[in-house]
């Protein structure tokens, strides 16, 4: 079995089209709502798909108590299984205070809090990278031991940064969507780019090895019209980097156990 944790699948063409490509390869998905599209609508959606679950999200410039008081209400109704936050569009550190009660929740829940990390789309170049570097998780994660983070896209480019927070800290994951996508440059500049992230990461598995049972598969798939619309160069990336045994985590187990859990 296979969960997707993390796709942007927000409508029926979407879906379609990610199973299409998926080949039966898939079972569930994970959608990440961006938190200026309307909530409501992909809620509706997912209401009619037994094998799609969403992950809120909070506008941290706009009346965050008011936006938590709803994702409390959706945690409790099961309709969200996590909250993801983009620091490098809003102009904030991970650490900051007005951070904390969106991780209070999160761990009162026992449910993830998940960040955008590394890389920004910013056609306007309004993005900052420097909210958006893994590095800044870490003093979250000390702040907050109980509350469970993702670093998103393995925070691309910044994967030995990623790997060390995510090896330092026990309640820190991330997954591996986003970084294989359909370049300009046709299949030759495609495969060179696959090439190089299975290197890179094998690089990062040689100097933290204990955090490959800390990754979750994940495409970010977007649509077919979109750069982001691949789903199987990523399993095979995680064929050829995970052995047998270790598989099973990254494809579903991990995905499970830290959406799916509940507190007793």
């Amino acid at each position: 079995m296979i969960i997707d944790a993390h796709t942007h699948v927000n409508n029926e063409k979407k879906y379609e089209e990610y199973f299409a490509k998926a080949k039966g390869k898939v079972e569930k998905l994970f959608s990440l709502f961006y938190f200026s599209n309307n909530l409501a609508e992909l809620l509706e959606f997912a209401a009619t798909k037994d094998n799609l679950f969403i992950i809120g999200s909070i506008d941290t410039d706009g009346n965050i108590e008011s936006q938590l008081q709803n994702c409390e209400k959706l945690f409790q109704e099961k309709k969200i299984y996590g909250i993801k936050l983009y620091p490098g569009y809003q102009y904030f550190y991970p650490s900051d205070e007005k951070i904390q009660p969106i991780a209070k929740l999160c761990q009162k829940y026992n449910k993830p809090l998940i960040f955008h990390s590394g890389d920004v789309y910013s056609p306007d170049n309004k993005a900052i990278l420097k909210y958006s570097h893994p590095i800044h998780i870490d003093e979250l994660a000390v702040n907050f031991p109980e509350c469970q983070i993702v670093i998103s896209h393995f925070g691309f480019p910044y994967f030995l940064e990623t790997a060390n927070v995510v090896s330092k800290n026990k309640n820190v994951y991330t997954d591996i969507s986003g970084t294989i996508d359909e370049t300009d440059g046709g299949k030759k500049e495609a495969k060179k780019m696959r090439d190089q992230y299975l290197n890179d990461l094998i690089r990062v598995f040689n100097y933290f090895p204990d955090i490959k049972q800390k990754i979750m598969f994940g495409t970010d798939f977007g649509g077919e019209q979109t750069p982001l619309n691949l789903v199987n160069p990523y399993i095979d990336l995680v064929n050829k980097l995970f052995a047998k045994k270790e598989r099973e985590s990254v494809f579903h187990a991990l995905a499970e156990k830290i959406y799916f859990s509940v507190n007793e």
